[in-house]
Formats: structure tokens, C-alpha cells, sequence
């Protein structure tokens, strides 16, 4: 028998790869589906995490923020995932609206309401201070009402 080549085929190509290149090319495989697992289950974690802290869009979430420092530990359990949700939600917490015509001021909020025997005093205290018919009236009435609801 005679030994044919085809002379269509170079050279370099018949010669089969080496041990070499193989390791090289599996290496290469390896480490690709190794970071596609990563980021599958960065994703995975992240959606669960995000939904049960109430985000209503993850997906859209995810894409503003950098998921790159989230690892697993021994557990399988991520890291770093609380810690981004965290700084989200306390950056976009709603704010109270502002009443508008509303009363303003400081210590609005820390004002306590008095009780029906201070507003009664203070309308006594004022009546005899100013001796004003409208004042000593204000708290007849206010002292009426009070009887009244009692």
C-alpha cells in the first residue's frame, strides 16, 4: 500500500493537538462554567434576598448595583448581599410628605397634646389675667363642655 497525503490539508493541521493545548483549552472551559455558576448563583441569592427585603424589581435593581463582591462561604450561604440591600433601602427610604398650610415649625412634632385639665387652667389662668369678658367666657364654655363629657 501506498502512503497518500491530500494535499489539500496543510501540515500543521494534521498533526493532532497536544496534551498540552488540550489542558489549556479544558482549563479555559473550566474556568468559563465556573464563573457562569458564580454568577448564576449570585443571581439566584440576590432575587430571593431582594424580594424578601421587599424590592419590587430585583432585575432592574441588579443592573445599577456592583455584584461582583459577593462570595459564598463554607455553607453555600452569599456574603455581601445584606450589606447592598441595606444601603439601598436606607437610601430610598420615602420621605414624609410635607402638609402643605400646615402648621410649621421645629418642635412641631415634639408638642404634646394637653389634657382637658391644663387647657382648663390655662383658660382660667388667662381669664384672670386679662379680665376680657370674651376670655372669661372661652372658659365658662370650656368648663361647661368638660362637665359635660365627664
Amino acid at each position: 500500500m501506498e502512503d497518500v497525503t491530500n494535499p489539500e490539508i496543510p501540515e500543521e493541521q494534521t498533526q493532532e493537538t497536544t496534551w498540552e493545548d488540550e489542558r489549556a483549552e479544558l482549563t479555559q472551559r473550566l474556568e468559563s462554567l465556573t464563573s457562569e455558576l458564580h454568577n448564576q448563583r449570585v443571581g439566584n441569592a440576590w432575587y430571593r434576598k431582594a424580594r424578601a427585603a421587599g424590592v419590587d424589581d430585583p432585575d432592574a435593581l441588579a443592573s445599577i448595583v456592583n455584584l461582583s463582591a459577593v462570595t459564598f462561604d463554607d455553607a453555600g450561604q452569599a456574603q455581601g448581599i445584606d450589606e447592598i440591600l441595606t444601603a439601598f433601602t436606607a437610601a430610598a427610604k420615602p420621605k414624609e410628605p410635607r402638609t402643605i398650610g400646615g402648621p410649621s415649625g421645629l418642635n412641631y412634632q415634639e408638642r404634646v397634646e394637653k389634657t382637658s385639665e391644663q387647657r382648663l387652667a390655662t383658660a382660667a389662668e388667662k381669664a384672670k389675667r386679662t379680665g376680657r369678658p370674651e376670655d372669661m367666657v372661652a372658659y365658662m364654655e370650656l368648663k361647661g363642655k368638660l362637665k359635660f363629657q365627664k
